[in-house]
């Protein structure tokens, strides 16, 4: 005989089963929201509780009213589970598209994942029902799209997979591509490697993020070259087309014997390699003379007094003055843009300074802004950290390539050296705010010659940092002016490559191809009809010339892994918030994931 079944028993082994049959329908291969009428009909091991055998005929009422009982619950809790299925697969296709789509904003807005569903879906939910009103039926469609933190986690991560299988795909078919790499500590005193990759597309330069990879204790060559490897050994992407990698001047990544450099050349000897233009420019405008430098060190000691104790109230203060702007900015070391916007806010804002750092017994420091000399050659540090600004912003771009950056350095070069000259003849219109402070007063003799010998250094620091400059340039007058008659002189082609050259000098169609697309996108659309003399010149304007989308890398990952939202895998999520010409096919997850029930209640 068995024993009777109680309610709570019953109800339980009911729960049980009806959960395992979910758990398996929301895994099934099958195609989204699929149910066949046989899973809507069936409810596992009902049929064993209700044709529970009974041995002894005289079985007591109680044991009947209790079968009896247990079916019932059974029959209702079957009925519920088979609306909530029906009711799944009438939205299930739109609901897991609109989930896939919430992820992805949420990736590309680099939000924690629960808000999705603590924030976005219940506005959601109450702006439809301000809108539309209480009998529209959307809630229950809303309440179907699976918006649980772990969800948004999974979709990120499919998005992610997709966009990479998509990038490698490219790489594969491209003819060559460039790297570019830097390695730095996060928020959670990890090292992470970022690389990103350069390439030809569909007659377009792409740039595009490939991986972030955390470095082991040890950020060796030979450890940050086996990260490397293992990546494009596991993504079956060829060494030798790997044709240009640019890095900083960090020993373990630009070491010419025991780096990066010599490791990478092993399985990619073709490989050219490019130190970050942008890096050697802030080593540049690091060198000044010790009395340029204090001026420095006074600003970064005022700006951090104000940021320690009270910059509300310096902002009141600002306020109360009526100045345009009111915040002073930070000053990184890090970031090469940063001296060229805090030094004008901070002559800007150099009265309010003033007046706060002496309400705060902060004389010392309050004495240098009243001080003409020292704020002269603040205001000439402002002008000149804005110039070099100019200059590292031209240095950035999909369009930019070496040779015109080596130009436009040129091209400061000259000013620089003309500069010099006007301000012996006592002339600073080049500088707008030393004019507007010095007005037509007459600079001391010694200011003059602060000013002069720093253009001096810089002249010179320049050409101690970018010694290639010229070289680089020798023989790829060709690249550059190819319908010049003179452009293959001095230049290293060979006789096809060479008449391919004079092919092209005398096409019209290509001239005008040339006078009205930049340097690269003329080149690109010289491959098809010349194939080698293209090949030799992409060489020369595929590789990276600064480390810029790295820097920008590593910003992002700074803000995903900040110390509450370090569990993030921040790979997937940089892959989707990075800009990228890539986009994650979201039609194809769909049709490839089953749907899956959501969590919101």
């Amino acid at each position: 005989m068995s024993l009777p079944i109680s309610d709570d028993n019953a109800l339980c082994q009911v729960r049980e089963e009806l959960a395992l049959e979910s758990e398996e329908d929301n895994h099934s291969s099958e195609e989204n929201s699929e149910v066949s009428e046989d899973d809507h009909n069936f409810v596992p091991r009902f049929d064993r509780v209700e044709d529970t055998p009974d041995d002894n005929e005289g079985q007591d009422d109680d044991h009947e009213a209790t079968k009896e009982a247990n079916t019932t619950t059974m029959n209702s809790c079957k009925r519920k589970w088979e609306k909530t299925s029906n009711s799944e697969k009438s939205v299930s296709g739109p609901a897991l598209k609109a989930s896939y789509k919430l992820a992805l904003r949420v990736a590309q807005t680099k939000q924690p994942y629960e808000i999705a569903e603590s924030l976005i879906l219940p506005v959601v939910s109450l702006m439809c029902k301000t809108m539309l009103g209480e009998e529209y039926e959307f809630e229950e469609k809303l309440k179907s799209i699976p918006v649980c933190e772990t969800t948004i986690a999974c979709r990120i991560d499919d998005m992610a997979a997709d966009v990479r299988a998509q990038l490698v795909e490219k790489l594969l078919k491209a003819d060559y591509f460039a790297l570019q790499l830097d390695e730095s500590t996060d928020v959670t005193y990890d090292a992470q490697l970022l690389a990103f990759v350069r390439f030809v597309d569909h007659n377009e330069m792409q740039e595009e993020f490939l991986f972030c990879k955390q470095l082991p204790e040890r950020t060796t060559s030979s450890d940050i070259f086996k990260v490397i490897d293992n990546f494009f050994h596991e993504h079956d992407i060829p060494w030798p087309k790997c044709a240009a990698l640019c890095t900083d001047g960090a020993r373990a990544l630009c070491g010419l014997k025991s780096g990066l450099i010599p490791l990478v050349k092993e399985v990619a000897p073709q490989m050219i390699w490019t130190h970050c233009m942008l890096h050697r420019e802030n080593l540049v405008a690091k060198d000044m003379s010790d009395e340029l430098s204090n001026v420095m060190d006074t600003v970064v000691e005022a700006v951090n007094f104000v940021k320690k104790f009270q910059t509300d109230l310096f902002s009141s203060l600002c306020d109360a003055a009526g100045e345009e702007h009111t915040p002073l900015l930070d000053l990184s070391g890090v970031r090469w843009l940063s001296c060229g916007a805090v030094l004008p806010r901070v002559f800007e804002l150099r009265a309010s300074l003033q007046a706060f750092l002496v309400c705060h017994d902060a004389t010392e420091l309050a004495e240098y802004f009243s001080d003409n000399a020292w704020l002269t050659k603040l205001a000439y540090l402002s002008d000149i950290y804005c110039e070099l600004n100019r200059l590292d912003s031209s240095m950035q771009g999909c369009s930019t390539h070496i040779i015109q950056l080596y130009d436009r350095m040129e091209g400061f070069l000259k000013k620089i050296r003309r500069w010099r000259g006007r301000v012996r003849e006592g002339i600073f219109s080049m500088f707008p705010t030393v004019e507007e402070l010095c007005g037509s007063a007459v600079l001391s003799p010694h200011l003059t010659h602060t000013i002069v010998a720093h253009l001096e250094a810089l002249d010179d620091e320049f050409g101690k940092y970018f010694p290639e400059a010229e070289l680089w340039r020798k023989d790829k007058t060709w690249i550059q002016f190819p319908f010049k008659d003179s452009a293959a002189d001095g230049s290293n082609l060979t006789v096809t490559e060479e008449e391919q050259l004079m092919d092209i000098s005398c096409d019209r169609t290509y001239r005008i191809a040339y006078e009205t697309r930049p340097l690269i996108q003329f080149w690109i659309s010289c491959q098809k009809d010349f194939p080698q003399l293209t090949a030799k010149a992409m060489r020369s304007l595929l590789p990276f010339a600064t480390t810029g989308l790295c820097v920008s890398g590593f910003s992002s990952l700074a803000y995903l892994k900040m110390e509450y939202w370090s569990r993030l895998k921040h790979e997937a999520d940089l892959a989707l918030c990075l800009k990228t010409s890539i986009c994650p096919r979201i039609d194809k997850l769909c049709a490839t994931n089953q749907g899956q029930a959501s969590h919101y209640e």
